[in-house]
């Protein structure tokens, strides 16, 4: 019988396979031990090998009745190539040699995807600033990114949108359209672009009992946000922010108007119901200046607390679900070298119901999130590649956009862990 030892620890070393002439013959136990035999009585020489000691080779005389022998083992070091240890390569979830990846939205239905061959290069004087895709396809991927469904949309299309459900739709140059997978693919329903942004747009979520939204103006520098009971047909204002300091500016353009235009202004503030300083300002085309910004003070519901991200006072808002204020806190961002990267988008995981704050950097982006008790920034993920574009969450995955740079790839899209 054969005994390995550990030769610092002298403790029974199991699994050492013990071989003769090259070959594995003997295996030992849990107490190190191995019963080995050989035809003939020479000694032979045996070899002990085990992954965590130095291989041993050691003369055995012929085995007789009496104490084993011991062999005594020598640990070593496994010397192991040298790795790289880095974030995994962003997964390409969407790509087509004969179109461009234009949009893009995520919910339970799967990946849409807005595709398109070329832009429009020609728009009318109130389309200038914004982007218009002709040759238009709808495509939806299921969650395992595979081609389920598409269809062709009849019209010049800005992008996606979403309604309050997260469920997707089209806004075109002439009409928008709802979208339903039937039996036969994807069904378009138009509806007219009043009703869009006038019925679809301005509500964003819901609670129990509850429609949220907003009678958002990008002309006008302030804003309620409004809660909807369909069941009582009861509307309620849940708050008011306003950019004062832009407010200011806006009425002030009265001042500056002359007579004949003070009468129209004082007229119609009449008529309408409302002031004439407010009524000059929209008269004065005051947002059309180049310094100008529209109000920008989402919503969002993020577990039993409403928060309204009031940029104009650099302060998170927070109510709970019956509309009672809460005390608010400072919007960590707003402030020092966060203020100068941060792009002015939130972005919200409709899943987790977590808010990110999207930066940018020489060409970098990188989100963190929220803390919706303290208003201050969690750990910053930067994502993989360079000017990335339509930036989104769903689930723990970013999604987003991109073409490399000098690469005749179409603009696909990628998705990463966060």
């Amino acid at each position: 019988m054969v005994l390995v030892k550990d030769s610092v620890s002298s403790a029974p070393i199991a699994g050492v396979a013990i071989s003769l002439e090259g070959a594995v013959l003997w295996i030992t136990d849990e107490q190190g031990r191995a019963l080995v035999s050989w035809e003939g009585q020479a000694a032979v020489r045996l070899r002990f090998a085990h992954t965590g000691y130095m291989p041993h080779e050691q003369r055995v005389p012929a085995l007789h009745d009496g104490a084993p022998i011991e062999v005594r083992l020598v640990q070593r070091d496994e010397l192991l190539p040298p790795i790289t240890v880095g974030r995994a390569a962003p997964e390409e979830v969407f790509r087509r040699t004969d179109l461009h990846a234009a949009d893009l939205l995520v919910n339970d239905a799967g990946l849409w995807v807005l595709a398109y061959e070329h832009p429009r290069l020609l728009r009318t004087e109130g389309d200038a600033g914004k982007e218009i895709l002709r040759e238009v396809r709808l495509v939806l991927l299921d969650t395992s990114f595979l081609e389920i469904a598409s269809c062709a949309v009849p019209e010049d299309v800005f992008g996606l949108r979403h309604d309050l459900r997260n469920q997707v739709v089209i806004e075109g140059t002439r009409q928008a359209f709802g979208v339903a997978v039937g039996t036969q693919g994807l069904e378009l329903r138009p509806f007219s672009l009043e009703d869009l942004r006038a019925k679809v747009l301005p509500w964003t979520d819901s609670i129990p009992g509850w429609v949220l939204g907003s009678n958002a103006n990008a002309e006008y520098p302030a804003l309620d946000h409004l809660a909807y009971g369909p069941a009582e047909d009861t509307l309620r204002r849940i708050c008011s922010v306003v950019d004062s300091f832009m407010m200011d500016l806006f009425r002030s353009a009265y001042k500056y108007m002359k007579g004949p235009d003070k009468v129209l202004a004082m007229n119609l503030a009449t008529d309408l119901g409302v002031d004439k300083e407010t009524v000059a300002g929209f008269m004065s085309g005051f947002s059309h200046n180049l310094w100008y910004r529209p109000l920008y003070a989402p919503l969002f519901v993020e577990g039993d607390t409403l928060l309204v991200f009031d940029h104009a006072r650099g302060s998170l808002r927070k109510f709970t679900r019956s509309f009672t204020e809460l005390p608010s806190v400072q919007l960590a961002y707003r402030d020092g070298e966060e203020a100068r990267c941060w792009s002015g988008r939130l972005v919200q995981d409709r899943v987790t119901r977590q808010v990110f704050a999207e930066f940018q950097r020489n060409g970098n982006t990188w989100l963190r999130r929220i803390d919706p008790v303290t208003g201050q920034l969690g750990t910053a993920l930067r994502l993989s590649v360079p000017w990335p574009q339509r930036v989104q969450v769903h689930a723990g995955q970013v999604y987003y956009i991109w073409r490399p740079t000098g690469s005749l790839q179409k603009r696909s899209i990628y998705r990463e862990r966060l």
